[in-house]
This record gives C-alpha cells, sequence and structure tokens, in this order.
C-alpha cells in the first residue's frame, strides 16, 4: 500500500474529547461521528481517517515556510497559538478524493481548524485560498498540491503524485524564474494532455524559449516511506546548448 494524501490542520481543541464533542455538535446536530480513528458522516455514509495529536512548537514555523509568504502574520500567529493538530488522510488520488477532500475540511474550518497545510508536499493556505482552489481550475487545483523546493543541484516540484504523475526537476544553472515557470508549465502539460513522455524528447515552453532534454529517474530525493515521495519518479529537463 502506497504512501496516502495527509491534511494538516491545526485547531483550537483542548483535547481530543473536545474535538469529538464540537464534530457531534455540529448542525445538524449528529451528522458527524468520529469511532476510533475514523471520522464519519452518518449522512452520506463517507468516512475518513483521522490522528489527533497535541500543539507542535514547530507548527508556526513550518506554516511560514510552507506558506511561501503568502499568509500574514495574524494567521501565523493563530497557528502558534493553536492547543491540537488534526491530520485528515486519505487515498493519495486527488482527483477522485476532491469531493470528499473538500467536505471533510469544510467541516475542519467549521470546527475552529485555523489554516490547512498538505503534509504529502508541504504547501500551506489559509481556508480562502484553499476552496478557492478547490473549486478553480485544474491550474488551482495543481497549486493546492504541488510546490516548486530549490535544492543544492536543482529546482524541483514536489506534488505530482498527488495526480499519479512524475515530478520534475531542472538544474539550478537555469534563471530561478525562468526554472520556476518551465516546471509549472511542464507539469501542467503533463496534468491536461497526458502525452506519452520518452528519455530524449524534448520540451519547450516556446518556439523561440530554450529546449530541454527529457531523462527520467526515480525519485530518490526522499525514501520510500517519506509522504513526500513520488512513486512516479521524476522528468530531469537537461538544458540543451542553443
Amino acid at each position: 500500500m502506497g504512501n496516502p494524501l495527509v491534511l494538516c490542520i491545526p485547531g483550537p481543541w483542548a483535547d481530543r474529547t473536545a474535538f469529538l464533542q464540537a464534530a457531534v455538535r455540529h448542525q445538524p446536530s449528529g451528522r458527524f461521528l468520529c469511532v476510533g480513528h475514523l471520522l464519519s458522516d452518518s449522512t452520506t455514509g463517507e468516512r475518513v481517517e483521522l490522528d489527533f495529536q497535541g500543539p507542535d512548537a514547530h507548527m508556526r514555523e513550518a506554516f511560514q515556510i510552507a506558506g511561501q509568504g503568502h499568509l500574514d502574520d495574524t494567521l501565523l500567529e493563530a497557528v502558534a497559538d493553536h492547543r491540537s493538530v488534526v491530520y485528515l488522510i486519505f487515498p493519495l488520488d486527488f482527483a477522485a478524493e476532491q469531493q470528499r477532500i473538500q467536505r471533510f475540511t469544510s467541516l475542519l474550518r467549521d470546527l475552529g481548524g485555523i489554516a490547512l497545510k498538505v503534509e504529502s508536499s508541504g504547501i500551506a493556505h489559509s481556508w480562502e485560498h484553499w476552496f478557492e482552489l478547490l473549486g478553480g481550475t485544474r491550474l488551482d487545483q495543481y497549486s493546492a498540491c504541488v510546490t516548486l523546493i530549490g535544492g543544492e543541484r536543482y529546482y524541483y516540484s514536489c506534488g505530482m503524485h498527488h495526480f499519479g504523475s512524475p515530478d520534475s526537476a531542472i538544474s539550478r544553472s537555469v534563471r530561478d524564474t525562468e526554472a520556476a515557470y518551465t516546471l509549472n508549465v511542464f507539469n501542467l502539460y503533463i496534468l491536461e494532455e497526458s502525452p506519452k513522455l520518452e528519455d530524449g524528447h524534448t520540451f519547450s515552453i516556446a518556439a523561440d524559449a530554450p529546449k530541454f532534454r527529457l531523462r527520467h529517474v526515480s525519485d530518490e530525493r526522499h525514501s520510500p516511506d517519506d509522504l513526500f515521495h513520488n512513486p512516479q519518479g521524476l522528468w530531469c529537463l537537461d538544458l540543451l546548448a542553443n
């Protein structure tokens, strides 16, 4: 069984009992129940795995990094003041799980959840932004789950495994803004067109733009049991000389 899609939601609940009571009281009362590690919707019959944890002293820092400058200080201070954390655990298939994700994260927001971090890729959102992305275009849904990271030698994406697709990487010799744009365009090309790519194929974002040769590699950035690990591997975009 592969790794799951995990959502991290810090909140104000003093303990697990307080969270369960808040869920049961959510209107209509009694619709949501938590038995063991499952949060259930009695109306739809849907269930999601839930892991309840105490406060994390590093949560503010984690959200600040994962928010990439998009979370304001007021929200980050609220995250710092959280009293507990709920992790919602879904199968790693964003397209199939999207509606369940939307419904259960809506519940967590209503119960007092402060913000959300996609634990399986490392990107954080305010509630307003999260729901805008979930209900938006393919680009928006991509932006909900995928982030770009600067490594020692490469810029690379993290999160394409939520869509069952490889991530991508490009050398740091490419200017950062150009690298980011190229990676995003390439990833969206994969999601929207489902092309049959092979080693040695070339890619360019425009006729007059730099060309890259594709090279597929396994994901050695993370161990197989790491939530960031992409079992589909990566496409390395190697810049071709003019």
